[in-house]
């Protein structure tokens, strides 16, 4: 028989949160919209369904660790606060929305109330497993993530031409220096040759 431990975790809760929103019962308070999750958060959710996803890990929750309270179920949903220069320290998650779900799941009968706490009905026992079954037949496909836009690499220079432009500035470098034989010796220039120097003409002897 398939149950809860069968499935993976973030599989089952995203169908049942899609069964759960069928269900009068379940419904986000008027709140839901601008409410952090907990003080560790600095926004609220991007996602607008929101509170569907997390009333179906609240009741999966339930299933695998319950009996349990509010209390101890903050510490599963809390996380590490950003405060600034001073080392991050961790904060429980929030209790109402915690305490909102679970009356929320009482009233659709899929989770009873005593004095141990909270536990899962059979009627939410059966729920889940037979979505446990379900994901296990026919897996959701996977949740697109955004990808950052990365700047399109600039076209590489054709070899040919580069070659061309390389050999043309060889050859004007040989022209400086001296030209190239066709068995590719180099042969230096000559320099011009000076321009003859004007003697003076020397001064003559004149006898006493």
């Amino acid at each position: 028989m398939t149950t809860v431990f069968d499935a993976p975790a973030d599989h089952l809760i995203r169908k049942v949160a899609e069964e759960l929103r069928k269900r009068k019962e379940i419904t986000p308070p008027a709140w839901a919209s601008f409410a952090k999750t907990g003080a560790h958060k600095e926004m609220p959710p991007e996602d607008p369904d929101w509170w569907f996803v997390r009333v179906a890990a609240v009741l999966r929750r339930v299933y695998v660790d319950g009996p349990l309270g509010v209390e101890r179920m903050r510490s599963f949903y809390g996380g590490k606060k950003n405060r600034g220069s001073k080392p991050n320290a961790f904060r429980k998650g929030s209790g109402s929305i915690l305490r909102k779900s679970l009356q929320q799941l009482e009233a659709a009968g899929l989770v009873i109330h005593d004095k141990t706490g909270r536990k899962v009905s059979p009627a939410g026992m059966a729920f889940l497993d037979s979505m446990a079954y379900e994901v296990r037949i026919n897996p959701p496909a996977p949740v697109p993530r955004h990808v950052k836009a990365t700047a399109e690499p600039e076209p590489k220079k054709a070899e040919g031409k580069k070659s061309d432009a390389k050999k043309e500035k060889v050859e004007k470098a040989g022209g400086a220096k001296g030209e190239k034989t066709e068995k590719g010796e180099k042969t230096e220039k000559k320099p011009a040759a000076k321009k003859a120097e004007s003697k003076k003409p020397e001064k003559s002897e004149v006898s006493p």
